[in-house]
C-alpha cells in the first residue's frame, strides 16, 4: 500500500539548496520554507517513497553535503578522493569495451560481473544504423528485467516496519545489485531488512514472474549516494553498464523505476544537461534529464538508446519556477565506486586523519575562553596518526599553514592528497603550568576504510 504526496512534507532549508527524501508517508500539514532574498526556494529531492502506514515517520533524507545552485562544466576532485575515474565503453550495442583510466583492478572486477550482461530480446527486433533500437518498447523488453523493486524495512518501536521502498539495477546474473545509498542504508531507524523483488519473463508465454528475495548490504557510500546489495540467486538478467562520456545534449534517454510502487515505470526524455555538480565536493558529476522522475524512482536505471545504463537515478530538483529537472549519477563515476564497495566494502584512496574532534568556532571560543578549530578529543592508534606526536586536548588550528575550524574545511584542505601523504598540523597546546603554546607536528593520512 502507497500514499501519494506532493513532495513538500518534511521540507528543511539549508543554504537555499537542500536534499529532501520525498516520502510517502501519512498525510501531513508541510512546513513552510524559510524565506530568503532571493525569493526562491530550491531543493533537490532524493527520489525514495517511505511506506511508513501509521508509524507516522515523516522521514527525510538529508544529504550532509547540500550547495546552492547547480553548476555546469567539467567535473573536478572528489573532497576526499583523487581523481575520478571514468570509463569509456562502445556505442556497439552488443560490446562494451575496457576503460584504460579504470584500474585493473576494479576493470576486472567489472568484467567479472558483466559476462552474463545480455539483452532478452525476442520476436522481430528493429535496430537503427547506429545500433540503436528503433522503437523504446523493444528496448524496454530488452532491459525491464533488470531493473528490481527494493523494500527496507526498519526497527521502529521495538517492531520491523516497513519503511520505505526504491528501486534497483541487477548487474550479475548471480544477483549483484546497485542503488543509491539513501535507499539502502537510514540515519533515523536502524535497517532491519532489505527485500529485493525480481521480475523474470517467460520465454515461453511472455508473463512476468515475480521472487523475492532477503538483500544484504555488500557496502555503501554516502559521499557518492551509491551502494551494492546482494542476493542469493542466479541466471538474473543483468543490465549492460554503458559510457556516459559518450553523452551528448539532446540524447534520448529512458528511465525504469518503481515510482510511488508503481513497479516496472518507464519514462522517456532527453539529456537536458551533462556534468551538472549537485555535490558541493564535486564528489560525483550527473546527468540532467526532463524525464518524470518521482519517489520510488532512486537507485533505477537510465538507459542510452543502446539498451545500456548510463545513469543511476537518484534525485530530482524542486523549484516554485522550474519543472522537469532530474538528475542520475553518471555510470562512469559510479563505475570505481562500485567496484570498490563490492571488493572492499568501501571506497578506497580516500584520506583521513584518524582523530575525533569538537568544533570549537570562533564565537564558541570567545565565549567559552577556548582556542578555535578543534579539539581533539580522541585518536585513533591503529592508524598512523597514533604514532605521530598529536595528543588528546590540543586544539588544530590550521593545517598546512591554513586555517580549519571545521570538519569541512579539513576535508577541503586534504581533497587532492592520497593515504600517505604527510600534513603539517598546527595545534595550540597548554603545558603543565597552563601556558598556551603552537607547536607544527607532521602527521600521515590513513586510508578511510568507512568504519
Amino acid at each position: 500500500m502507497f500514499d501519494y504526496n506532493n513532495g513538500s512534507n518534511g521540507m528543511n532549508d539549508h543554504d537555499n539548496t537542500q536534499f529532501q527524501g520525498n516520502f510517502t508517508t501519512e498525510p501531513q500539514s508541510p512546513k513552510k520554507p524559510k524565506k530568503h532574498n532571493t525569493g526562491k526556494v530550491i531543493a533537490l529531492i532524493a527520489a525514495v517513497a517511505v511506506l511508513c502506514g501509521g508509524a507516522g515517520f515523516g522521514g527525510v533524507y538529508a544529504a550532509n553535503k547540500a550547495v546552492s545552485m547547480i553548476s555546469g562544466g567539467d567535473q573536478t576532485d572528489s573532497m576526499v578522493s583523487s581523481d575520478s575515474n571514468t570509463t569509456s565503453g562502445s556505442a556497439d550495442n552488443n560490446d562494451s569495451a575496457a576503460d584504460s583510466s579504470l584500474s585493473s583492478d576494479a576493470q576486472a572486477v567489472l568484467d567479472s560481473l558483466q559476462s552474463g550482461a545480455s539483452h532478452v530480446v525476442s520476436g522481430n527486433v528493429e535496430y537503427n544504423s547506429d545500433g540503436t533500437f528503433t522503437y523504446t518498447r523493444d528496448l524496454v523488453k530488452a532491459v525491464k528485467d533488470s531493473i528490481v523493486y527494493i523494500e527496507v524495512y526498519v526497527t521502529y518501536r521495538g517492531q520491523e516496519t516497513l519503511y520505505g521502498a526504491g528501486s534497483g539495477i541487477v548487474i550479475s546474473s548471480d544477483g549483484y545489485i546497485i542503488t543509491n545509498a539513501h535507499v539502502a542504508e537510514n540515519d533515523t531507524y536502524p535497517v532491519s531488512k532489505l527485500t529485493v523483488k525480481v521480475n523474470t519473463t517467460d520465454p515461453t508465454t511472455g508473463d512476468s514472474v515475480s521472487t523475492s528475495y532477503d538483500a544484504e548490504l555488500v557496502g555503501s557510500d554516502t559521499d557518492t549516494d551509491l551502494a551494492v546489495l546482494k542476493i542469493d540467486a542466479t541466471d538474473l538478467t543483468a543490465a549492460k553498464l554503458g559510457d556516459s562520456d559518450e553523452l551528448s545534449l539532446g540524447d534520448d534517454v529512458v528511465v525504469i523505476g518503481n515510482p510511488l510502487g508503481l513497479e516496472t515505470s518507464v519514462a522517456k526524455g532527453v539529456v537536458s544537461g551533462l556534468n551538472r555538480q549537485v555535490y558541493d565536493d564535486n564528489s560525483v558529476s550527473a546527468i540532467q534529464t526532463d524525464t518524470a522522475i518521482n519517489s520510488g524512482n532512486s537507485g533505477g536505471g537510465m538507459f542510452n538508446m543502446y539498451g545500456e545504463v548510463v545513469g543511476i537515478v537518484n534525485m530530482k530538483l524542486i523549484n516554485d519556477n522550474a519543472e522537469n529537472l532530474g538528475f542520475a549519477i553518471t555510470i562512469n563515476d559510479a563505475k570505481t565506486v562500485i567496484s570498490d564497495l563490492i571488493s572492499k566494502g568501501y571506497v578506497t584512496g580516500r584520506p583521513i586523519l584518524g582523530i575525533t574532534c569538537l568544533q570549537v568556532s570562533d564565537y564558541l571560543g570567545a565565549i567559552q575562553g577556548m582556542t578555535p578549530g578543534l579539539l581533539v578529543t580522541n585518536i585513533d592508534s591503529n592508524l598512523a596518526i597514533g604514532k605521530s606526536e598529536l595528543v588528546v586536548g590540543d586544539t588544530i588550528t590550521a593545517i598546512n599553514g591554513t586555517q580549519v575550524r571545521s570538519v569541512d574545511e579539513v576535508s577541503d584542505v586534504i581533497k587532492d592528497m592520497k593515504p600517505g601523504d604527510t600534513v603539517t598540523v598546527t595545534v595550540s597546546r597548554t603545558d603543565s603550568r597552563g601556558r598556551e603554546k603552537s607547536v607544527d607536528i607532521d602527521v600521515e593520512l590513513s586510508e578511510y576504510s568507512g568504519n
